[in-house]
This record gives structure tokens, sequence and C-alpha cells, in this order.
């Protein structure tokens, strides 16, 4: 249930939750599978002190699940975003997930059951520190305040471990129940 995301600024293993966010899970581990977040920026959005955005190969309007489109959100009462490292997707109200994810740089209890936590960063901490240490380009514009400067791209991903497709588990749509082949 791990995956090694290999960005430019170096390696971030992420693990991913598959029993308390299984559809969540479930399409991160494909859009890894098939290569999606390959040579995309992470981070296109760069916020010191509270996430790292990206993955995303539209460079900000979110990308698509691997169903099309967007799917709803899966909270858990053990999914919460109390510390850095937390992992969840990015989202423009209320069950509109599709590719594009975050990463916590510190405790943001705002964003519990209303961003979908899929993961957790184990490992690349000194990846994350440099990442919040980006300059970004700043100014008023909010399409590229926090934009950095040089932006890093998850050059490919590695996946250690996905018991869902180990089983045979698939979720064939969006909001239809999991299948196992």
């Amino acid at each position: 249930m791990s995956v090694t995301l290999h960005t430019t600024l170096g390696d971030i293993k992420i693990e991913v939750f598959c029993d308390n966010a299984p559809r969540s899970s479930f399409n991160f581990l494909a859009l890894c599978a098939s290569g999606a977040y390959d040579n995309t920026v992470f981070p296109h959005r760069n916020m010191k002190g509270f996430m790292a955005q990206g993955g995303d190969p539209t460079g900000g309007k979110g990308g698509d699940s691997i169903w099309g489109g967007t799917f709803d959100d899966e909270f858990h009462p053990d999914l919460v975003h109390d510390k850095r490292g937390v992992v969840s997707y990015a989202n423009k109200g209320p069950n509109t997930n599709r590719q594009q994810f975050f990463i916590t740089y510190e405790r943001q209890p705002h964003l519990n059951n209303v961003y979908t936590v899929f993961g957790r960063v184990l490992d690349g901490w000194d990846v994350l520190d440099a990442m919040e240490r980006l300059p970004v380009i700043g100014g008023t514009k909010k399409s590229i305040a926090n934009k950095p400067v040089n932006p890093p791209v998850i050059e490919r991903v590695t996946i250690h471990a996905n018991p869902l497709a180990d089983e045979g588990i698939v979720y064939p749509s969006k909001s239809g129940p999991p299948v196992k082949q």
C-alpha cells in the first residue's frame, strides 16, 4: 500500500490508505500505474506552512479521474489533516475529486471532511522540506502567486504494493460498488 514519487528534487514515499479510502486509493494507484503522474509538475502550487499541490497534467485545472471527470468524496474519521505529510485530493467543492493532489506541510484541521485524505508521507521528509523552501513567483495574481519559480516534476512513480490489484478488486464506475475479478 505504498508508492514512491520520483521527483526532480528527490523521492517521496507515500503510504496509500486502501482500507479506509478504497475508491480514492484505487483512483490514485490506477493513475500511478497508467503513468498519468509521470512528467507532471509537483508542486505547481506551493504555500509554505500549508501545502504543496500538483500531479495534474493540465497544470492546475484538476486533471481527470480514471473514470473521466470527477468522483465523490470519501471521508473516514481516522483520516484527518493532523500532521505534516498528509496526502489528499484537491477539489473544487464537494464531490469533485479528480487527479490533482496535495501534501500538507503542517496540521490543517480546517480541511477535515472537505478534502479526501488517501495517504501520508512515509519517507522523503528532506524532499518535502526542500519543496517547502522553493521560491514562488509571488505577487497579487492568484494564478501565479504560489507557483514555484522553477517547479519540480514527478518523473515517474513506483508502486511498491497494491492490495486492491493483488486481490483483483476494481471499481468499474465512479459511484458503483467494487467488483472482484
